[in-house]
């Protein structure tokens, strides 16, 4: 394993070539001389035409396996990552992320012109698009998208679309969306379209739609079979004529990454989502299996989320108001990283494939490097003593009668997760502190509000997960730590803010980056906010994620897209080679 450590900086790119679909050249026809008796002549022989194997291929099936299964479908309701993977097979945007992190328009003809004062984006729609359903694209679903974002039912992040003034439609294919001020981050807008057919938003929750959006994508949902398959058939109106190539797309839920790697070894799976670092040598050493990924790091880490507040089901907008017992001190959260050995999770669980976490930007044009965070279980146990923390017997603190034992949580079946909170409960039982595992599926860890979601109801002490910034850091950083989005009774538990982190330092920055158009002077307020977490540390960065999927070497056109963590780019351009 040791030779994948140089290219952890790298970009690799796999996309393969699409050969030609055109009509094979075939050798020039010579006239024939007429035969010397007079009868006519015969019919000159011509070579059949040569057959170009790598010609994309009509049919089959493409078997996705997944360890997680999605709770919605609905981009305004997506709680996690599988939400959004799954989602991107049928739901577009007017803009996109290429195979190489490139901001391309997708429903639009071209990228947004801005106005010279920056406050006009405008919207050249392609025509002669149709949604799933048949209906026809138009500007009025640039509208409507707009209200469903901003409604009170939608979980979506609504930074940038709270500071649009208005979406004019000078014709049915132009959108002119005027903000209030410049927003920085705008090529991220319109990044998913939701139709006006989709439903009445007061009852979002109760959507059709939810478990089967209508789409511009190359598919559409035939069949959902709760816990274990999703069936995916081609949109009849996708815009690319003969596309998808494929005729179906199978997403196998699975009780776990090791059995789909298994699957995939043996061929009952065609490809399987989110591999980790971990797992390079057993994908290397299968025949017929590859893998597609970027190896620079994806901007994403493998955290440790503190809750800040109550671990009861109110969630507190102020955690102040009611502050955890344990790890509302800033002196205990110190601690445990402190304890915490990174590069021994990464050396031992990960064979050395990853760098440590050191901040919550780690790559792209917005990075804000950060040191490591020293490994030292002695000046844990000196914070922890002057918090007043006392171990007792079996060597686990105390304090005022209570036991510092803390519920560790994540999605069950990942083996690698499981493995590294073994490793934590010993690291932290070093120092005296009690890690219990209380993990959970996904569909009941990830749910939404309105679902009773452990982690939007704050219902856990500490949660281990993957999640990170995309290409511009606007979205993720005021989802994620700004106090605007803590979930709570009042806001329809929209916001990201889990640890219900509160300063006032850090909304004032990500809120002056999201207006500043200097793209200097941006990425200094986003390192200000990166260096004021790790002094919080609401989180605890433990390494940086890779992005991996595994696949069988008889498909085609398989490649994972730096800028979002799937691999459902370019889905229409699979097939599978005979």
């Amino acid at each position: 394993m040791k030779h994948f450590k140089f290219v952890l900086f790298l970009l690799v790119a796999l996309a393969l070539v699409l050969a030609a679909c055109g009509s094979p050249a075939t050798e020039p026809v010579l006239p024939v001389e007429p035969a010397e008796s007079g009868e006519p002549a015969a019919p000159a022989a011509t070579e059949a035409p040569a057959v170009d194997p790598n010609a994309p291929v009509k049919g089959g099936t493409v078997i996705v396996g997944t360890p997680q299964e999605p709770g919605t479908l609905n981009p305004l309701l997506a709680a996690g990552t599988i939400d959004d993977v799954v989602g991107a097979f049928i739901v577009e945007g007017l803009v996109g992320i290429d195979g190489d992190g490139n901001y391309v328009p997708v429903l639009a003809e071209s990228l947004p012109t801005v106005s010279d004062d920056g406050l006009v984006l405008t919207y050249a729609l392609k025509k002669g698009l149709k949604w799933s359903n048949g209906d026809d694209f138009v500007c009025t679903d640039v509208q409507i998208t707009l209200e469903a974002i901003l409604s009170d039912l939608s979980g979506a992040s609504t930074s940038g679309y709270g500071d649009i003034e208005s979406i004019e439609c000078a014709d049915d294919h132009t959108a002119v969306v005027t903000m209030l001020d410049v927003y920085a981050p705008y090529l991220r807008l319109f990044s998913y379209l939701v139709p006006r057919a989709a439903g009445e938003l007061d009852k979002m929750d109760g959507w059709e739609y939810n478990r089967a959006p209508i789409g511009t994508g190359p598919w559409v949902v035939k069949e959902w079979q709760a816990g274990d398959t999703i069936t995916l058939v081609p949109n009849p109106y996708y815009r690319e004529e003969g596309k998808p190539y494929l005729d179906s797309v199978i997403l196998k839920i699975l009780p776990s990454r090791e059995v789909g790697i298994q699957l995939l070894g043996t061929g009952e799976i065609t490809t399987l989502w989110d591999l980790t670092e971990a797992d390079f040598a057993t994908i290397e050493s299968m025949e017929g299996v590859d893998w597609a990924g970027t190896l620079y790091g994806s901007g994403e880490n493998e955290l440790l989320l503190f809750n800040l507040g109550a671990t009861d089901g109110s969630a507190p907008a102020d955690p102040a108001a009611a502050p955890h017992p344990i790890l509302s001190d800033l002196r205990v959260r110190q601690a445990i990283q402190y304890a915490i050995d990174k590069q021994l999770l990464a050396d031992t669980l990960l064979y050395g494939n990853v760098k440590i976490g050191t901040t919550v930007l780690p790559t792209g044009p917005f990075a804000c490097p950060q040191p490591a965070s020293e490994f030292s279980p002695d000046k844990a146990k000196a914070l922890l003593d002057e918090a007043g923390w006392v171990a007792a017997a079996d060597g686990i603190r105390a304090k005022d009668g209570l036991r510092m034992s803390l519920k560790i949580s994540t999605t069950t079946g990942n083996q690698l997760r499981e493995q590294t909170e073994q490793v934590l409960i010993e690291m932290l039982r070093e120092v005296g502190i009690e890690l219990v595992i209380d993990n959970m599926p996904s569909d009941m860890l990830f749910a939404s509000w309105g679902s009773d979601g452990a982690r939007k109801k704050g219902r856990y002490d500490i949660l281990l997960y993957t999640t990170g910034a995309g290409i511009d850091p606007d979205s993720h950083l005021f989802s994620n730590y700004h106090s605007a989005r803590i979930p709570s009774e009042g806001n329809d538990g929209n916001g990201n803010n889990f640890s219900r982190y509160i300063n006032a330092d850090v909304d004032q920055w990500i809120d002056d980056a999201a207006f500043n158009p200097n793209q200097d002077e941006r990425h200094d307020l986003y390192c200000k906010v990166a260096d004021q977490l790790n002094k919080d540390l609401p989180r605890v960065f433990l390494y940086e994620r890779l992005i991996l999927s595994g696949y069988r070497d008889n498909l085609q056109n398989f490649r994972v897209s730096p800028g979002f963590a799937d691999f459902t780019i370019d889905s229409q351009n699979w097939w599978l080679k005979k």
